[in-house]
């Protein structure tokens, strides 16, 4: 039996986790505990006859189950568990997002089913709460079924209703739609699918908290039943996402009306947990027949709504046939995170970094690769950004966290202490309330030094939301960890930014240093800010140093760490081990 929370009183938040992978065992752990803040107890087990006798011996509140075991695998796990413990709530969590399988798991007896790259703290803590309700609603209305036939009606709307917003679920969206298909198909005419996603919809939960972001969903959902018609279709499918469907139309152009309806709609602002609160929405559309099948719909109206989000000019996207090859890629990146995540796709390799003053000093940074069996090399500059704005971000950080140790341990091996190792972040990160402690705790939890780890952020990043980034940055100084400022130089170089940002160091642009020794105006400037950076205290780091031209110059302008490959290309664990010992 492992129990992940230690010395917590007891209390009605005691979960069991079946899960074999630990590093996703980690994940929903931080997860509850930004959640839960503390009142919670989670306990682990890896294998089904372990998770058999906790069950036996420990009362529990719900159970966080994976579906592929080592000894037991599949939705019979959940009929097993339901025959045993028929008052225990059931979430699964799995990696394949399969409506097929989803449905399955339902049947045989689960509350809910999530997917590992969908769910965040707050919807993982709603799933979990709807579980416990829907236990006891099961249960009542089985004890009821007994005596009374009709609840069968009742069950059924259960069944199809989304529990937060009382609307149809994706369940019962996805089978009305495919008569309305054949509706179509038999008429010969056309509808028209909407796709519509929150813009601040996560902003609003780390601000205001998890409640405060199932209120604005019940609102959303109101305001949305107000200005469909009656024969128009309007369902939740997870999260912060809604489809609605129109009734058959003569034209194209009758779906404007509805656009305009719910734009309007919008326009004031949601009255959450007594705050106004701007609710942006994009919408993306989709028309049958131009795409034939629910899949076809789904995948137009989601590349029309991404386009949407993309677009500073306006909230609605229409699917073209451009999309296909403009975000067909992406979309094939994020099928493949989980598979990724558990084949173990993903690396890091370490770039070493000199320092002029101390050349046998271990100074590394650490880059993500990712080397996919279906996509082939994957470039960080194509899934960084798609991912940066997700859960998937902070699993890959934590993947950085624990290469990072295998190297800190294989060269402590050979008697050589690692300085600092440079962990990149994103925005999304440094403005979320919880990353500061979170990146604690997952250094702690791999006994890892705070004071050998420097987060690198942009300046883009500091201007998008100064204020959260000031707040995790002061909370991870205090812990030990230093704080580079990254591309210095670039549009976004603001003197103020190193007076009022407490950093450690900062990195030069690598548009300062390509061609500097030709440059004499580069030289000039980079002079200039190399000796006001060390009057300010800061160490000055030269990065994308690719000739020995370059370096000599950087040397003679007093840069105290060079970075680059004309030094160091970043590589494997092994590969960096067998270069330092040489």
């Amino acid at each position: 039996m492992k129990h992940v929370n230690n010395n917590i009183k007891a209390h009605d938040n005691v979960f069991l986790i079946v899960e074999d992978n630990p590093v996703d065992v980690e994940i929903v752990r931080a997860m509850l505990e930004e959640a839960y803040q503390n009142n919670y107890e989670m306990l682990w087990a890896e294998c089904f006859a372990e998770a058999e006798n906790i069950l036996a011996t420990k009362p529990i509140d719900a159970l966080i189950l994976d579906m592929n075991l080592p000894d037991f695998s599949g939705p019979a796990n959940v009929t097993e568990l339901n025959n045993q413990y028929p008052h225990l709530p059931i979430v699964v969590l799995t990696g394949y997002d399969d409506q097929a399988i989803a449905l399955e798991t339902i049947q045989y007896g689960a509350q809910d089913f999530l997917v590992k790259n969908d769910i965040s703290p707050q919807i993982l803590a709603r799933s979990l709460h709807y579980a416990k309700e829907r236990k006891k609603l099961e249960n009542t209305l089985k004890q009821s079924y007994a005596d009374l036939s009709h609840k069968n009606g009742e069950l059924e709307a259960i069944a199809r209703t989304d529990y937060l917003t009382q609307l149809p679920n994706r369940s019962y969206f996805e089978s009305s739609i495919q008569r309305c298909i054949e509706q179509a198909k038999r008429s010969k005419k056309e509808f028209a699918l909407l796709y519509l996603d929150l813009n601040n919809f996560k902003k609003i939960n780390d601000k205001l908290g998890h409640a405060a972001g199932d209120e604005l969903l019940v609102v959303v959902a109101q305001r949305l039943k107000v200005i469909v018609r009656d024969t128009d279709f309007i369902a939740r499918i997870g999260g912060d996402e809604f489809v609605i469907f129109t009734d058959l139309l003569h034209t194209k152009d009758e779906v404007y009306q509805l656009i305009d309806r719910i734009l309007d709609q919008f326009e004031q602002p949601c009255l959450i947990s007594e705050k106004e609160v701007k609710c942006v929405l994009s919408i993306g559309v989709s028309f049958y027949p131009d795409a034939p099948t629910l899949a076809i719909l789904m995948k137009h109206a989601d590349y029309s709504m991404y386009e949407a989000k993309q677009s500073n000019m306006t909230n609605v996207g229409f699917y073209t046939k451009e999309m296909d090859t403009k975000y067909a890629r992406k979309m094939q990146i994020e099928s493949q995170f989980d598979k990724a995540i558990e084949a173990g796709e993903f690396d890091v390799h370490f770039q070493k970094i000199t320092s002029t003053s101390n050349p046998d000093s271990c100074l590394f940074e650490a880059l993500l690769r990712w080397e996919s069996s279906t996509l082939g090399q994957v470039e960080p500059d194509e899934f960084i950004p798609i991912f940066e704005n997700d859960l998937y971000i902070d699993q890959l950080t934590y993947i950085v966290l624990e290469k990072s140790k295998h190297l800190i341990n294989a060269l402590n091996h050979k008697l050589v202490d690692v300085d600092c190792i440079k962990v990149n972040v994103t925005a999304s990160q440094l403005s979320s309330e919880e990353f500061g402690h979170q990146f604690i705790v997952w250094l702690k939890s791999l006994e890892l030094d705070p004071e050998k780890f420097c987060l690198e952020l942009t300046e883009r990043q500091v201007v998008e939301n100064t204020k959260a980034c000031l707040a995790q940055i002061n909370i991870l100084r205090q812990h030990g960890v230093s704080i580079a400022l990254d591309d210095f130089g670039t549009g976004y170089s603001s003197v103020k930014h190193l007076l009022n940002f407490p950093i450690d160091y900062l990195k030069l642009d690598i548009s300062l240093i390509k061609g500097l020794e030709n440059k004499p105006k580069n030289q000039a400037l980079m002079a200039g800010i190399i000796e006001m950076v060390h009057r300010l205290g800061l160490i000055v780091v030269a990065e994308g140093i690719e000739t020995e031209a370059e370096y000599i110059c950087c040397q003679e302008l007093n840069c105290d760490l060079l970075q680059g490959y004309y030094l160091h290309y970043p590589s494997k664990i092994d590969d960096v081990v067998n270069y330092i010992l040489t």
